[in-house]
């Protein structure tokens, strides 16, 4: 990855965008890494593997359930505690 000022870019655009076809170009703006130039095949890539991604989490959540990770997560925690209330409930009436 090639990393470049915003003011080397404005001096050199068309340098910089055939080398974008090669690898990213990061662009810095005061010193901190602002921008990202991609070549449109590797922003396709890219987007196809979050295409992809996606469907992977549709597919899994049309199986598994559409269940947030904290809803998960208090389900499990309020199926816990009713075990536990009825292990409870049990041992004070043995």
């Amino acid at each position: 990855m090639l990393k470049v000022t915003k003011n080397e870019i404005a001096e050199e655009l068309d340098s910089y965008l055939d080398e974008a076809l090669q690898q990213p170009v990061v662009i810095e703006k005061a010193g901190q890494e602002a921008l990202v130039v991609l070549s449109m095949v590797e922003y396709e890539r890219l987007q196809e593997m979050e295409d992809r991604q996606w469907l992977d989490n549709a597919r899994r959540a049309n199986t598994e359930g559409y269940l947030e990770p904290r809803q998960q997560v208090m389900q499990r925690l309020a199926a816990a505690m009713n075990e536990r209330r009825l292990k409870t409930t049990q041992a004070e009436t043995n």
